[in-house]
């Protein structure tokens, strides 16, 4: 029967066989690697969740703290700074993110995404951004760190932009974390809260043990087909 492997056309298969092998087992690694971070994703996120929020005075504070910590802050909204994060997404209906600066008590400003509005008639054309309440305002949230920056289109409709970045304000806000509310005193009514994560662990572990499973499979099958032609 393994005279066969000597045949051209059994070597390549082998060859294909055993890079599929080698293959699989990389992607089944990957899917591990994928489930033990977001494991850890998930225990950091709950650590942080977890904790009583701590009342911030001044944003030199927020370095010794980390994501999902709650925090209390007490300011003015600043309305005029106001943006809009594009291709937002709640309960599968397309809208933005609403951002806005707080200048708090010492007068430093620490940036607020206040929550999701639908898009009005399109998305490509000025949306009108509800102002946030007027006045002494006291808020939780949930500490969320900045995206890298990147390079804005030229032709977005006013005070739109892609990314939460704190470089896209003409002002100076935090740098070391934005605010995602929680909570405020006095509430909108007019911006939905955005819902905290569900933390599951994802398919990525049954993901891998198929990934094996396959790896397995492969031998069994390159072995049939190899009877099979002797006789």
């Amino acid at each position: 029967m393994f005279k066969n492997l000597i045949k051209p056309r059994w070597i390549a298969l082998t060859l294909i066989l055993l890079f599929l092998i080698y293959l699989f087992i990389r992607l089944s690694n990957w899917q591990f690697d994928r489930y033990d971070q977001r494991i850890a994703r998930n225990e950091s996120t709950n650590s942080g969740l977890s904790m009583a929020p701590k009342k911030i005075d001044s944003t030199s504070q927020l370095s010794n703290l980390k994501q999902w910590e709650k925090i209390e802050l007490t300011g003015n909204y600043l309305n005029d700074q106001s943006k809009l994060v594009r291709k937002q997404y709640l309960e599968n209906s397309l809208g933005f993110w609403i951002l806005t600066p707080l200048k708090i008590e010492n007068g430093e400003n620490v940036l607020v995404n206040r929550g999701w509005i639908p898009i009005g008639t399109s998305a490509s054309t000025n949306q009108i951004i509800p102002p946030a309440p007027a006045g002494i305002v006291n808020l939780e949230g949930y500490l969320q760190p900045f995206n890298e920056s990147i390079a804005q289109p030229k032709d977005l409709p006013l005070n739109q932009v892609n990314t939460i970045d704190f470089n896209y304000f003409g002002i100076e806000v935090a740098s070391e974390f934005y605010v995602q509310l929680a909570k405020s005193s006095p509430m909108e009514n007019q911006v939905a809260i955005i819902p905290l994560p569900e933390l599951t662990n994802g398919p990525h572990l049954s993901y891998a043990i198929q990934w094996i499973l396959f790896a397995l499979l492969l031998p069994i099958g390159w072995y049939v087909l190899l009877k099979n032609e002797s006789k």
